[in-house]
């Protein structure tokens, strides 16, 4: 793996900058990058500022609304206050969305000051940096997840380097544990591996987050006080190489490094995750990631000697010798997963607010 320079170079990161240093370097992202400039994130921002403002006056609008409706009185006035009501929740709920979602999209607004710092910082680490944002390219290491949105994109070079962003989850599958919303560094491992995570115990909450969570009944207790820091999950049956994996030097790099961060393996790829945006401009957040890379690398090389025994099978090439696939068996490819908390809370809501609506319209 292709690792950050020891020691990380944050110099450009706190330096001052002019203005007319952060308009020349603007001028040459978006030369080379058009899609800089955002404009579908701007329209984005105000439709979804212009939701999030509406959210205060629609619900003092239906609050006199349904005031008025009580003090007139009347035969159906049950009837109407609860359509009202239904109604009233239904638009609550899409302005509370909107407002978390212009939130975290106006985060990802183009400031040339901190392309400027991000770009020489990336230069100065022998890195390459695209504003974004940029879509799901096949070679993409969260490709599966679903259609993707990257933000602030750095890498460092070769086949196997190592990838920084900030990302969105603009459709999710339904085997996507990553947040919508955060950062991430991904690297590439030199064999794939089961699907295993570790749900860091000190990262921030997700009480209310809709991507999947996996089920339960996946947990490996993990020896020591490892437990107190990590959640390990790993699929049924692989907990032996779970284990050999993350073996007690492995943890207590993690616990010493990668404290705050969620750790999963997909395929060849191990993540660094986040739910809070991974890519800044601050230096103790390069130099903290910096630490989590080196403290990995040498024991994601010795991964390489892992074999699954359940899918090696013995392939005989035309005019060569037998050889064997190395590859994950089905069962070890992808952790069980089911709807999480939000998804459930979005949908039970819209499922009792039409019940209720279609109850009070037949209400005699």
């Amino acid at each position: 793996m292709q690792a950050l320079r020891t020691p990380i170079d944050t110099t450009a990161l706190t330096e001052p900058v002019r203005r007319r240093d952060a308009r020349r370097t603007w001028k040459a992202l978006v030369a080379e990058h058009p899609e800089a400039r955002d404009l579908v994130g701007l329209v984005r921002r105000i439709v979804l500022g212009a939701g999030a403002l509406c959210l205060p006056i629609g619900l003092l609008a239906f609050t006199l609304v349904i005031t008025a409706t009580v003090a007139e009185g009347g035969e159906d006035v049950a009837t109407a206050v609860l359509v009202q009501s239904v109604i009233g929740a239904f638009l609550g709920l899409a302005g509370v969305l909107c407002t978390w979602a212009w939130i975290r999209v106006r985060r990802r607004r183009p400031r040339k000051r901190v392309h400027h710092r991000l770009a020489r910082f990336a230069a100065a680490n022998g890195m390459t940096y695209s504003p974004g944002p940029t879509g799901t390219r096949r070679d993409a290491p969260l490709r599966r997840r679903g259609a993707l949105n990257c933000y602030w994109v750095l890498r460092t070079p070769g086949p196997r380097g190592l990838e920084f962003a900030n990302h969105e989850l603009v459709r999710s599958t339904m085997t996507n544990t990553s947040p919508a919303f955060g950062g991430y560094c991904a690297m590439r491992l030199p064999v794939a591996l089961p699907n295993i995570l570790l749900r860091s115990e000190e990262g921030p909450r997700r009480p209310l987050h809709t991507s999947s969570v996996v089920r339960g009944s996946q947990v490996l207790s993990l020896e020591g006080d490892f437990d107190r820091y990590f959640r390990l999950y790993c699929p049924a049956g692989y907990e032996r190489d779970a284990l050999y994996l993350f073996t007690p030097d492995v943890m207590a790099r993690l616990v010493d490094h990668v404290r705050g961060l969620d750790v999963e393996i997909v395929d060849d790829w191990m993540y660094l995750i986040s739910a809070r945006d991974l890519i800044t401009d601050r230096p103790e957040r390069w130099e903290a990631l910096a630490a989590a890379v080196d403290a990995l690398d040498d024991r994601v090389e010795r991964w390489a000697r892992w074999r699954d025994e359940r899918s090696e099978a013995a392939v005989s090439a035309d005019d060569g010798p037998v050889v064997r696939v190395r590859e994950v068996a089905k069962p070890g490819r992808r952790l069980r997963t089911t709807w999480g908390a939000g998804t459930v809370l979005i949908v039970g809501t819209v499922t009792l607010g039409f019940v209720a609506l279609i109850v009070a319209i037949n209400l005699p």
